[in-house]
């Protein structure tokens, strides 16, 4: 069993070790395994930027098949809100005066904005969020503070970021001042990791208890149950073609038909450019299509959104060229919470993404035949329903 923290900060790392030193497994960065990329942390509070860093690393290392069986994928979002500078910097707290900015620069300028400020408050406090992502896609979430109070100078040589001018009455210090053992007793991510630790405690017993309940049950039969829970898992699902941005050229979508026979919906997501009717013909029989218009369908009589059920999920279709998708996924995820869906699929981009955004699962499956991603191979989604209601989805490439 490992965790996996999204996080390349060592001091950080190091804190979280030593806070979770009773951890029954290893506790690696993203670095240590392999991954350098940053999700853009686009949220509007800590949670939702745990959320955005944990869902990010769980799904590029689920690509790169990084995970194994019971690996939890942890990210943590902090920062200083101080009452004073209207709460700020909040969540912008690593990027105030710019990301690469050194941290005695940024307390430095703190103490004199507190200085400048109208208010004299000094009141302060540090939130720190974390988000653990399970095996199985599932989610934990914690959230805890550390109040206190800005210094009016510079004290301490421990800790990092803007621990030296964080004073906590009840210490009589401030952050930079207390020991390795006093800072996890009080601060925030420690707070915020004992609850996780408890939380992940009794998921971990329950997932035990649940595994010895079903090998009771199944130990006469053991060799028979396995193979009738593989064969549950497989036979009867359905499956989903998912497309989106062919312009017109029809030779891959076709391809895709052809070896995938056995389809019972097809989703085009826009900018199909006149070609719907080709592709309707090709489909097998049966086969339910759903298409959007895209920004490039100027003469389409074709609906800009759609909502479906599949299975258990609720389904928000649309180009996503009316909701800003190249800027950010905020509109549309509003959107389709809006609507009660939780999964929002779009396309425009040309770039294959999967990612919790605010609670709703947003999926482009890219370009069919006009990729702008790295790699530049077209791509497309497929998405399995099994009997159970239950949907799976997909990333793949041409």
């Amino acid at each position: 069993m490992r965790i996996i923290f999204a996080t390349h900060n060592e001091d950080k790392l190091r804190e979280i070790r030593e806070i979770l030193r009773e951890f029954p497994g290893e506790i690696i960065s993203k670095k240590e395994i392999g991954e350098w990329e940053d999700a853009v942390e686009d949220g509007s509070s800590f949670l939702e930027n745990a959320e955005i860093k944990a869902y990010d690393l769980y799904v590029r290392l689920k690509k790169k098949e990084l995970l194994q069986d019971g690996d939890i994928i942890m990210a943590d979002d902090s920062g200083l809100s101080i009452e004073a500078l209207s709460f700020g910097p909040g969540i912008y707290s690593a990027r105030f005066l710019g990301e690469n900015t050194p941290y005695p620069e940024k307390n430095k300028r703190i103490l004199e904005m507190m200085k400048e400020a109208s208010s004299k408050s000094r009141y302060a406090y540090f939130t720190c969020a974390i988000v653990a992502v399970l095996s199985d896609g599932r989610s934990l979430k914690t959230e805890a503070r550390c109040e206190g109070e800005i210094a009016k100078e510079i004290r301490g040589e421990a800790g990092f970021g803007y621990d030296p001018i964080f004073f906590i009455p009840e210490c009589g210090k401030t952050a930079a001042e207390l020991s390795e053992e006093e800072k996890n007793k009080v601060s925030h991510r420690g707070k915020a990791l004992r609850k996780m630790e408890r939380i992940l405690k009794e998921e971990i017993a329950k997932s035990k208890k649940t595994a010895e309940e079903k090998k009771s049950k199944s130990k006469n039969s053991a060799e028979r149950k396995k193979e009738e829970h593989s064969a549950s898992d497989f036979k009867g699902e359905k499956k989903i073609l998912v497309v989106s941005d062919n312009h017109r050229k029809l030779d891959n979508i076709y391809q895709l038909l052809e070896e995938n026979p056995d389809i019972s919906y097809f989703i085009h997501l826009g900018d199909s450019e006149g070609s719907e009717d080709a592709i309707r013909t090709h489909l097998p029989k049966g086969c339910e299509s759903y298409f959007v218009q895209g920004n490039n369908d100027f003469f389409a009589y074709l609906p800009k959104e759609i909502e479906m059920r599949l299975g258990k999920e609720r389904l928000f279709l649309t180009h996503g060229h009316l909701y800003g998708v190249g800027f950010d996924l905020q509109g549309l995820a509003d959107e389709a919470r809006a609507r009660n869906c939780s999964m929002a699929l779009f396309g425009h981009t040309h770039r294959p993404f999967s990612r919790m955004v605010n609670g709703v699962l947003c999926i482009n499956p890219g370009s069919i035949n006009f990729p702008r991603q790295e790699n530049r191979k077209p791509s497309y989604a497929m998405f399995y329903l099994d009997k159970k209601g239950n949907l799976r989805t997909e990333a793949k490439y041409i």
